[in-house]
């Protein structure tokens, strides 16, 4: 975000999903390079131990993000799943902190956030990043960022644990592309993998600082490399951040 911020790609509109769904708030309530520095410090606080109770997301979206939607000055839609309904439940109005914990709150690692007499879970359950929400906003051109998905090549976590994680992964990866697909023909997507080759969970707390430095390496890479058209715009397309010693991107071109 921090690149593409600093190549002076504003959004007007924002739609986030679990750990997204944070950044999302951030940015709808003051899109500049002084939030991107706030949510790296704030991603930075978070420690392994702080997981498994949801309150805890709660309380850090109240003490680092506005109050309601109603005071963000960029319209923004957040994604949840509703575990008592079985249905996507998507926010865009009331509780800002409320919303966010239940977008984030990742099966697994937290337990489901209550709101009322209703449970909540991860948005990635229902949806990924967004996009039906994005073209619904009026989006004709979308930046769509997946932090979910791992890379393909590495090597298989053999624990019951680590096997259930990547089978996920694989099941968002997929899922993802597919959506792409079903979407790209109503709107300009750039869908951009910055996780890629990282190897490392993106829930390992203790790695944010070289997950933040990396994604921002290689999103600038992807964008000095002719990510950009004429006109400054992000060219359409899938887009998988890869290391700098090897090829900077691999682009399928829609």
């Amino acid at each position: 975000m921090k690149a593409l911020l600093e190549a002076g790609i504003k959004p007007d509109g924002l739609v986030g999903c679990s750990s997204g769904a944070f950044n999302a708030v951030a940015l709808a309530a003051k899109p500049d390079l002084e939030t991107i520095d706030k949510l790296a410090h704030v991603w930075r606080s978070i420690r392994n131990r702080d997981l498994f109770d949801s309150r805890y997301l709660r309380t850090l979206a109240a003490m680092n993000l506005p109050a309601t939607f109603e005071e963000l000055v960029l319209p923004c839609a957040i994604i949840a799943t509703n575990l008592t309904r079985a249905r996507k439940e998507i926010f865009t109005t009331g509780s800002v902190p409320d919303a966010v914990a239940a977008s984030a709150a990742i099966p697994g690692l937290f337990n489901p956030y209550r709101i009322g007499d209703e449970e909540f879970v991860d948005g990635a359950v229902a949806e990924n990043v967004g996009l039906p929400e994005a073209i619904q906003l009026g989006a004709t051109h979308i930046v769509a960022i997946d932090n979910s998905t791992s890379n393909p090549r590495r090597p298989p976590n053999h624990t019951l644990t680590g096997i259930l994680a990547q089978s996920i992964q694989i099941m968002l990866g997929q899922r993802m592309l597919e959506e792409y697909q079903r979407y790209s023909g109503q709107a300009e997507i750039c869908l951009m993998f910055p996780n890629v080759e990282f190897g490392t969970a993106g829930t390992d707390f203790s790695q944010v600082d070289r997950l933040i430095d990396e994604a921002y390496a290689r999103t600038r890479g992807f964008l000095e490399a002719g990510g950009l058209d004429r006109k400054g715009r992000l060219e359409p397309g899938i887009h998988y951040m890869l290391p700098p010693r090897r090829q900077t991107v691999v682009s399928l071109a829609q």
